[in-house]
């Protein structure tokens, strides 16, 4: 299996796993913003989490930022906005576009 391939499957299971735990949470409780917020933060270990997922988004973002602009990639906005749905999605998205990026490119190098 490619590594574009592996990647995409990541990319799925980054969004399926977390909202196949947060879908029914929401259907228990509607968008209760306040009772998601009190149960995200509701003791130091879930705090913790949530400080270092907030962390890790803002390092993905960075990431996907630099590396598009040095490489040249067109499609920054949709993996930002993938990493805003799921952390994981939004980084294995960007590592399979990135990789198709680098297959287009060496493909163009090649043939030329």
């Amino acid at each position: 299996m490619s590594k574009r391939n592996v990647y995409f499957v990541l990319a799925i299971l980054g969004l399926v796993l977390p909202y196949g735990v947060f879908l029914p949470w929401v259907l228990e409780h509607g968008l209760d913003v306040s009772l998601f917020f009190s149960e995200l933060l509701a003791n130091d270990v879930a705090k913790t989490t949530a400080l270092d997922f907030m962390m890790a988004t803002i390092a993905v973002i960075a990431f996907i930022i630099f590396e598009s602009k040095k490489l040249g990639m067109k499609t920054m906005a949709i993996s930002i906005l993938a990493t805003l749905v799921a952390v994981g999605f939004g980084l294995a998205l960007f590592l399979c576009l990135r990789e198709r990026h680098l297959e287009n490119e060496h493909h163009k190098h090649t043939n030329a």
